[in-house]
């Protein structure tokens, strides 16, 4: 791939660039865990890479704990967002193991690839200054030389630009997702999902781990509700609109503050603040009071992403929620896996409990929707029907 990159590279005039990235002190997980342990991690990495690359980009392992990746057809400033966004996904978040969590950080080294270099022992001499300063530098950060011209003034301080933009709120914009019903296919509500117009950081994924890092999640997702809130304004008025919101901005934003951002003409119960299962830390009780202020208020609130991993049923009795939506991961596939159907049973009879209505996420096929409305399920949202616009 490095050579076809190289050749490719020469003969369109377009840059390459190598990154180079070495795990931080993972010589002690597999002394303390075992190598078991150590491959779970690593293959959970190299996920996590290939995840936080765009489709014309090439990952490797290359060594115990180092992993290589060509950046083709990039620019310096794009090279370097991509650069810290794959720092980001590595550290953003542990590696969850049936006996715990493991946290993982990574040292990163960034290059110019020259047209006449034609090995990846040339490339690791290359990266090995920048790695070196990397470490040195306390670890779990970037380095790079990558000849920054005065032809690319936007790539001078990309992380710095990236954190001050977020913290305005601006590059923020809200594509919608239908939910239907699934009886009729008729169209009872959106979803409205922020995207970011700043390069390589797009999706919430990418730009919330930054913002965590720099101390700036909360205003971040303010802005993303507020910005979700007001996409609505044009839209129709018999359609319900869902707006995630992270259980941490639930607690740091005063309620009266949230409501305020709601349109007057509308009513709230025509809102609906969707909470991750995945992201209640520890005992849910403390949402309690904001989520019990808020359906007062008349808006609805609706426990996500249930059924994908740690399903918690405390959160779900405790919250009482009127909307509990299924996991994309418990849909797809239910035709040919009877276990993710009688899990989505168990799932539904509990909401039935609760009084509260199912949505299935991610439903790709009719087979999927025709089993879905045999297990009684009335709405849902996937590709099936298209992809967020």
């Amino acid at each position: 791939m490095l050579t076809r990159e190289i050749d490719v590279a020469r003969r369109a005039s377009t840059e390459l660039f190598v990154l180079f990235v070495d795990l931080d002190d993972f010589k002690s997980i597999n002394d303390k865990l075992g190598y078991a342990v150590g491959d779970v991690v690593l293959k959970e990495v190299a996920r996590k890479l290939r995840a936080s690359m765009r489709g014309t980009d090439h990952v490797a392992r290359i060594g115990g704990d180092e992993f290589m990746v060509l950046l083709p057809r990039s620019r310096t400033a794009e090279a370097i967002r991509v650069a810290e966004r794959a720092r980001i996904a590595v550290s953003g978040s542990p590696v969850f193991l049936s006996s715990g969590t493991v946290n993982v950080t990574a040292s990163l080294g960034l290059a110019r690839v020259a047209h006449d270099t034609p090995s990846i022992d040339e490339l690791l001499s290359q990266t090995h200054v920048l790695l070196r300063q990397s470490k040195l530098g306390g670890k779990n950060r970037l380095s790079y030389d990558v000849g920054v011209s005065d032809a690319e003034p936007d790539a001078s301080t990309p992380q710095g630009d990236l954190i001050d933009l977020l913290r305005r709120g601006e590059g923020l914009k809200t594509v919608f997702h239908a939910i239907y019903r699934l009886a009729d296919e008729v169209i009872v509500g959106h979803e409205c999902l922020t995207r970011s117009t700043i390069p390589a950081f797009e999706r919430p994924d990418h730009f919330f781990r930054i913002s965590q890092e720099a101390n700036i999640l909360t205003p971040v997702d303010h802005h993303c509700f507020k910005t979700a809130v007001a996409a609505t304004a044009d839209r129709d008025p018999s359609l319900r609109f869902h707006i995630n919101l992270l259980p941490s901005t639930m607690i740091d934003i005063p309620v009266q503050h949230l409501l305020e951002v709601f349109p007057a003409n509308r009513p709230r119960s025509s809102y609906c603040i969707e909470i991750s299962e995945q992201q209640i830390i520890g005992d849910p009780s403390y949402l309690r009071e904001p989520v019990s202020e808020l359906k007062r208020a008349g808006v609805l609130i609706a426990i996500d992403d249930v059924g994908f991993g740690r399903s918690c049923l405390e959160s779900m009795v405790l919250l009482e929620p009127d909307i509990v939506k299924i996991d994309r991961k418990v849909v797809s596939g239910i035709g040919s896996d009877p276990s993710r159907a009688t899990m989505l049973k168990r799932i539904f009879h509990v909401a039935k409990v609760l009084g509260a209505d199912v949505v299935a996420e991610g439903i790709e096929n009719r087979e999927e929707l025709r089993i879905l409305l045999q297990l009684g399920v009335s709405y849902g949202q996937g590709f099936l029907w298209g992809k967020p616009a």
